[in-house]
């Protein structure tokens, strides 16, 4: 199959972005916290705002196609999706056998499913769809480069947690970000559907924020727990994107 790759995605305008992202999201928080709004309702707006930017940006400016609805069957979609729906499953058993669940913890697992929404779209759905067209034209390493670049931006931006956590949770969050973001990455290029990643993120940020609460106070994990989770997501992930399969890859998001 001949594929038709169309122009290639300008590498600024992904990172200015992803740029813009991160700085509205942080004079939003600001200008929310200056106006003594709660944490939670200043989480929300903080999401809103710029899952709004992200969609405006990629629809007046990026172009990048969003892959919804995918070719295959469901339970193909499971079989591609093994290990990661092993992990999914983990996570909805420990939010359904969260103890203590109120109706904040209702608020929070709406606030995850939000922030879900949003970071999908952004980073696997905007930013990994961009940096596919901007690498279309290297065939051995291009999705590689697209999945790489994605993640690292990714993982990069929890280091916006410093500004109410210790540098070494921090780290282990990054580490597990870039881990996650690599096989979020695989999940969605080898299934053609962006829901896949947003039910998945949307689990395990509900878990997190259900059992440990939003500012997941008197946590402070290592950072080197981290490279646990980096190795087994990445190494999940290069089987699922090896070599064999990076042409189904091409031709789903390229052609």
């Amino acid at each position: 199959m001949e594929l038709n790759q169309g122009r290639r995605q300008p590498a600024y305008q992904l990172i200015l972005t992803w740029v813009l992202v991160i700085v509205v999201m942080n004079v939003v928080g600001y200008l929310l916290k200056k106006a003594s709004l709660s944490t939670m309702l200043t989480s929300f707006l903080e999401e809103i705002v710029v899952l709004t930017i992200v969609c405006l940006a990629n629809r007046f400016w990026l172009g990048v196609p969003i892959h919804l609805k995918s070719e295959l069957s469901f339970w193909q979609q499971v079989k591609t999706n093994g290990g990661p729906v092993f992990f999914m499953v983990m996570n909805g058993s420990l939010l359904v056998t969260a103890k203590h669940f109120t109706g904040h913890s209702a608020l929070l697992v709406l606030l995850a499913l939000l922030i879900a929404i949003f970071e999908e779209l952004l980073f696997r759905g905007v930013l990994l769809g961009g940096f596919l067209r901007r690498f279309a034209n290297n065939v051995r390493w291009g999705v590689w480069l697209a999945v790489i670049s994605s993640s690292l931006l990714f993982a990069a931006s929890h280091l916006i947690n410093l500004s109410h956590q210790s540098l070494t949770m921090t780290v282990g969050q990054v580490l597990m970000a870039f881990g996650f973001g690599l096989l979020t990455s695989a999940m969605y290029l080898r299934t053609g559907s962006l829901l896949w990643t947003i039910a998945w993120h949307f689990l395990e940020d509900a878990q997190v924020l259900v059992n440990t609460g939003l500012l997941q106070q008197g946590v402070n994990l290592p950072a080197w727990a981290g490279i646990g989770p980096l190795v087994v997501y990445g190494g999940i992930a290069w089987f699922m994107l090896r070599r064999s399969k990076l042409a189904d890859v091409r031709a789903r998001f390229l052609n």
